[in-house]
């Protein structure tokens, strides 16, 4: 047996559907259990809904790594710098229950006023860069998700107009974080903790974060990290949401001109189809893998798949464009191991955001810094030091940056998944201005050597956006502002995709917000339910 196989083999999917659960109508199907999937879901149930959830993924035990999802998941079609096309690049945050919140570091920032409206510094582009979304709504859903999460941060943020309320104070400093806060200080820049979606105290029945493990190679075991299986859909389940993992959403079936009644798919681990009927459509695959979805959904009335009527899914294919920096030094051995939680967590307890905009910066532009801890924990002498940083730069939407469906087909049959990427080279100038930024607080931070890693943020990426852009005009959009796609009256996208520039922090705090207005939106239009709209607290585990 390989070690694909015995992975594969390792990975648990749960009951197959009966003719009984795809013989009901559900109000909702919901495709994808990720971070909106999993909020929209949440919430709709919440509201009395009777919600079903595709995922084609596994149910991830603490035991199942980062590493052991990554080998199994499906690949799609990229094109190197050299112009050679490989079947390598990643369309997936991470394909499992919970998708990559499971796996993801925690860190959850709001988008900055600037983000909204990023014409106002760039100028125009290819597609239009403006959020059909007003800062002061989604700002009021970014509290309502902080609160579900239990965000842990404080201090000043100097790219933002206010500081928010988080619900509890920071996670300790790393002896790393501390030192780059420092540096950063002598500067005059302005660090803050780094907000985390990660209990710094007990919150709602989870326990705090203990730094036993790094928060990005394995589930949290003490559900201290508030990822979609904790927060959201352990309870959602509890109160009777149905979930479905190992259904690979094959496409989406339409009812008539105006409206579509389900979602056909395949299990996985034996190839069976199975048909789900809902009066609503909810896609949250990610910005890859909703396009393609998309795009495989093909018909009479759409020959080149649903809400393709102006070719516009799959353009805009944005990943973030990022890199790591690396400083390494010497210590009196007396601040090795200072106000470090015990163990190799947490992921980042330090953020600079002083060169988000910049005069002298590409376009205006830079982005953000972050500390960023390594996968492991790394064995030193008392006396030395490493210490990494993440560089995140907005990467501008482009019409030919897009996801297509390939010639070749993978072992159900259906069209392998392209990645046409190109980033702007004012983007790698944009880069290289953080990263030069980076560089100096690492030497004022004393480092006597510092090294550059990549991210390979051009083979895909945690960090999802545009192909199913949101807007008014369909000549430019694939959805309306609520997340409905243009043409169909109950088929919604509510992730990544959805947005239409990227912004320069991690997206998933406004995915989550986003998701969150789009189900609301859906209750009041549909339903006639007036959603609960102050801060909730989903029940953790026990």
């Amino acid at each position: 047996m390989t070690g694909h196989e015995e992975i594969t083999a390792r990975l648990r999917y749960g009951p197959e559907p009966t003719a009984d659960d795809t013989g009901h109508v559900a109000d909702v199907c919901v495709i994808g259990s990720g971070a909106s999937g999993a909020i929209t879901a949440w919430a709709l149930q919440r509201a009395g809904l009777d919600v079903v959830v595709i995922e084609q993924g596994p149910f991830v035990d603490p035991w199942v790594s980062y590493d052991d999802v990554e080998t199994v998941a499906e690949t799609a079609w990229i094109r190197q710098d050299s112009g050679v096309w490989e079947k390598t690049g990643n369309p997936w945050s991470t394909c499992n229950v919970g998708g990559g919140t499971v796996f993801y570091g925690g860190a959850v920032f709001r988008h900055r006023p600037v983000d909204f409206d990023a014409e106002s510094r760039l100028g125009p582009s290819d597609l239009p860069l403006r959020w059909p979304w007003a800062v002061e709504e989604i700002y009021h859903y970014y509290d309502l998700v902080e609160s579900a999460l239990g965000v842990a941060g404080g201090g000043h943020d100097p790219s933002l107009p206010g500081d928010p309320a988080y619900p509890m104070r920071p996670v300790e400093t790393t002896a790393e974080g501390a030192a780059i806060r420092s540096a950063a200080r002598s500067l005059g820049l302005q660090p803050f903790p780094t907000p985390l979606a990660i209990a710094s105290e007990p919150y709602h029945g989870r326990l705090p974060c203990a730094g036993e493990r790094p928060c990005i190679s394995n589930r949290c075991d003490r559900g201290a990290k508030g990822d979609a299986v904790t927060v959201f859909l352990d309870p959602a389940r509890k109160a009777g949401l149905r979930l479905f993992a190992g259904l690979k959403a094959v496409r989406v079936l339409r009812r008539d001109a105006t409206s579509v009644d389900g979602v056909e798919c395949i299990r996985v681990d034996n190839g069976n189809r199975h048909v789900f009927r809902a009066r609503h459509v909810i896609v949250a695959g990610n910005a890859v893998q909703s396009a393609a979805l998309l795009l495989r959904s093909t018909d009479d009335l759409s020959p080149h798949g649903l809400g393709n009527g102006h070719d516009m899914v799959g353009r805009g294919l944005c990943f973030k464009m990022s890199g790591y920096l690396h400083g390494y030094r010497r210590t009196d051995g007396a601040t090795a191991g200072a106000g470090r939680v015990a163990g190799p967590g947490p992921f980042s307890t330090a953020a600079i955001t002083d060169y988000y905009t910049a005069d002298d910066a590409p376009g205006g532009f830079g982005g953000l810094i972050i500390e960023s801890q390594p996968e492991e924990a790394l064995r030193l002498r008392p006396d030395e030091q490493i210490i990494r940083l993440e560089c995140l730069v907005p990467d501008t939407p482009r019409a030919d940056n897009r996801v297509t469906l390939g010639r070749g087909v993978d072992r159900f049959g259906l069209p392998d998944i392209v990645m046409d990427y190109s980033p702007h080279p004012r983007d790698r100038a944009r880069l290289e201005y953080l990263q030069r930024r980076a560089e100096e607080i690492l030497r004022v931070a004393g480092c006597e050597l510092t090294w550059r890693d990549s991210s390979y943020f051009w083979m895909g990426s945690t960090h999802l956006h545009g192909t199913c852009r949101a807007g008014t005009d369909p000549l430019t959009s694939v959805t309306d502002p609520d997340g409905r796609v243009h043409g169909l009256t109950n088929l919604m996208v509510v992730d990544g995709s959805v947005m239409p520039y990227p912004g320069g922090v991690n997206p998933t705090l406004s995915i989550q917000a986003l998701a969150l207005r789009m189900a609301h939106q859906l209750l009041r239009r549909e339903f006639g339910i007036e959603p609960e709209v102050s801060p909730t607290h989903p029940v953790g585990p026990e």
